[in-house]
């Protein structure tokens, strides 16, 4: 059984043909039991998707109406929620009486789209782009692999010529994917530690992928809006249309462009999604649960939003110092206020290294300073041992570090 099963919300199961043959036909019942006795927090997820297929098949109801089904039930626990708290019980009347115009019209067909958010979640085909020491890779909507064998890889998807080109060599006809999707597939690109890589989507927008990261964009963007999806770190200059807006679909919120220039950064590793505009608005909302009741943020130059993934809470705040996030993609890494430890994990990323130290580092301790990533590992680490008094040694892939001792006051 796919350990993927793991991240699927009640939602992605209800939809998920495997499960739902389980459920109601019983195939691959004892794989599926092993799985579920293997993975014990995966069993509540399983029992609240079982009820609502069961109650969903027993009334002949389709697909489509198990999410509008999910939603009613949100919707009830919202109102649940709202009631606990007594400041708001003559208010959670109305609620509920706003809970069941909502569900009407949505057993009407109205609104629907515009109450959630179905084509955000996307599973991409390859599961790491952490592992070193292999090529970076684009794979196509008709199931092609190719490997990008370049540090700094090169994508541009040329409408003129119908063609994408990658690193001005190889030519891929566009025409051929359109023929085996009907242009609706999306390509991807995973990125290893140690790599990078330049993209030009069909409509102009240029984005740089940062090492360790996941891309995947659609040949030719029909529809009304040109959605993309992104885990790790990526910066953007999006070429503005306002009849189809540009979307950034990432781990659970949707950076949508007003005509910008801006820093994703989301690894699956980190506690948090950071958003760093330089030019331009951009609007921050998380797509789980009921899109209406999701806040929408909204994005000024010149400041970072950081979306916690845990708490589901958006902080914004001013950053004068905005350029200085997109220094990466000309090989510096420019940061002042940052921890010793998320240093070494950017440098991890880009030179697909390890660092190991026997002692944290002091976390309230923040730095500033400027490394040509151009230069050797070697190099940049005695640069940075100029800024914070570190000792190190670089054993094959891994650098062990040692904070220097303080001669008139040394640490036990």
């Amino acid at each position: 059984m796919k350990i993927k099963y793991l991240k699927y919300t009640t939602e992605e199961l209800i939809d998920n043909k495997h499960f739902k043959a389980w459920i109601l036909h019983g195939k691959k019942q004892e794989k599926w039991k092993e799985f579920t006795f293997q993975f014990p927090e995966f069993e509540e997820k399983v029992q609240k998707a079982r009820k609502i297929i069961l109650f969903l098949h027993e009334n002949g109801t389709s697909s489509q109406s198990a999410t509008i089904h999910e939603l009613w039930t949100e919707i009830q626990q919202y109102n649940k929620d709202i009631n606990r708290r007594k400041q708001f019980i003559r208010f959670g009347g109305y609620l509920k009486y706003a809970a069941v115009v909502v569900f009407a019209l949505l057993l009407a067909g109205v609104g629907y789209h515009a109450l959630r958010n179905d084509d955000n979640t996307y599973h991409f085909t390859e599961n790491s782009a952490t592992q070193g020491g292999n090529d970076a890779k684009l794979v196509l909507s008709n199931g092609q692999h190719i490997a990008l064998h370049k540090n700094e890889s090169s994508i541009r998807v040329d409408n003129t010529d119908e063609a994408i080109k990658i690193d001005n060599d190889s030519v891929i006809n566009m025409a051929q994917l359109d023929a085996h999707n009907n242009g609706q597939g999306l390509n991807e690109v995973t990125i290893p530690y140690g790599k990078k890589s330049y993209i030009e989507l069909t409509d102009g927008t240029k984005v740089w992928l940062n090492a360790g990261s996941k891309f995947a964009f659609p040949t030719r963007f029909t529809g009304k809006k040109r959605l993309v999806y992104l885990t790790g770190e990526a910066y953007f200059e999006v070429k503005h249309d306002e009849s189809q807006p540009f979307e950034v679909s990432v781990q659970g919120i949707i950076v949508k462009d007003i005509g910008t220039r801006f820093n994703i950064s989301a690894y699956d590793s980190d506690k948090n999604i950071e958003t760093v505009l330089l030019d331009g608005e951009v609007s921050l909302k998380e797509t789980k649960g009921i899109s209406l009741l999701n806040k929408e943020i909204v994005m000024t130059p010149n400041h970072k939003a950081s979306f916690n993934k845990s708490d589901k809470i958006f902080n914004v705040v001013p950053e004068p110092n905005a350029n200085q996030y997109i220094t990466w993609i000309n090989g510096w890494y420019q940061f002042s206020g940052q921890r010793i430890d998320d240093v070494f994990k950017r440098l991890e990323r880009y030179y697909n290294v390890q660092f190991l130290y026997r002692r944290p580092f002091p976390s309230t301790e923040l730095i500033a300073g400027k490394l040509d990533l151009k230069d050797s590992l070697s190099k940049v680490l005695t640069t940075l041992s100029d800024i914070v008094p570190i000792d190190y040694r670089i054993s094959g892939n891994q650098v062990i570090v040692n904070q220097k001792v303080n001669e008139l006051n040394p640490r036990n």
